[in-house]
Formats: structure tokens, sequence, C-alpha cells
């Protein structure tokens, strides 16, 4: 969790226009390629198939994003992209709640409204989307390393 973190961190700071979207696509994309090891070894190697997709999922979201930013590609067709594993998110928040993970559950929801803004923000070019979006990475980004992170590690879920 705390690449993830940071890849919300270096898209918040791209926003703000602190950073170059190519080099910014390096950081996002090596973020994504730890996360794809990491979700692969707790999916294999511990048997955790539930976090070790979601993490998957993740990774395969940055990884793909990183390359986009590098490359320069249309965004458009990167929002399509987002908005599907936008979709995939929420179906994680629903069941997250259902089995009492409700902490989660509210991280999820929290990413799938990073999605969302992204979505409307590439599809659209409204600078509203943007504005909300660089704001909420940037909560998401230490949110995320701060409390999900400090879950799995201190083995209080998942251990």
């Amino acid at each position: 969790m705390i690449f993830y973190g940071l890849v919300l961190f270096m898209f918040s700071w791209q926003l703000f226009g602190k950073a170059d979207a190519k080099a910014a696509g390096y950081t996002v994309f090596a973020g994504g390629f730890i996360g794809l090891l990491m979700g692969l070894f707790a999916y294999i190697a511990l048997g955790l198939a539930l976090p070790g997709t979601l993490v998957i999922v993740f990774a395969v979201t940055f990884m793909v994003a990183g390359y986009w930013n590098i490359k320069g590609l249309d965004p458009k067709t990167l929002a399509y992209f987002l908005l599907y594993l936008g979709i995939a998110d929420a179906i994680y928040a629903a069941y997250f709640a259902t089995v009492g993970l409700y902490i989660f559950s509210a991280f999820c929801w929290a990413w799938f409204l990073v999605y969302l803004l992204f979505v409307l923000a590439l599809l659209t070019g409204k600078p509203v989307y943007s504005a909300a979006a660089k704001y909420w990475c940037l909560v998401c980004s230490f949110a995320t390393l701060l409390i999900p992170g400090f879950l799995l590690v201190s083995g209080m879920v998942f251990g």
C-alpha cells in the first residue's frame, strides 16, 4: 500500500502541474509493477485470493496509466479502461461491506471516486473534475499509505 499511496501522490502533483507527466509515468509504472509482484505473491504463495486479486487489479491500473503517461497516448481510451476498473472496485467495496470489512469497503469507495473523477476529467476535459481529482488523490495517497497499509502490515486483517 506504500507504493499505491506513492502512485496517488505522484498523480496529485502531476495534476497540480508540479510533476512532468512522463517522469510521473515511470514512477506510477514502477509502483504498479511492484504491486503486481506483491499481488501475485499474496495470491500464489500465501493463498490470499481476494486481497491478492485486488492488489493485482490496482497494479495493472497503475502500470497501464504509467505507460499512457510515458507514451503520451490518447487519454480518452485510458478513461474507458479506468471506468471498467472503477466498476470492479465498486464491486469489491460492496463485497467488503457484506463480509464486515468496513474499512476496506470505505477505501474501495474512496478509490472508486478517484477512478470516477479521472474518467470525468479525461472524457470531458472540464477543469472542475481535474481540480477535484488532484485534491482527492492527495488525500487518498496519505490515507492509503497509513490506514490499509498499516492494517495489512500489522496482521490485523488477512493475517
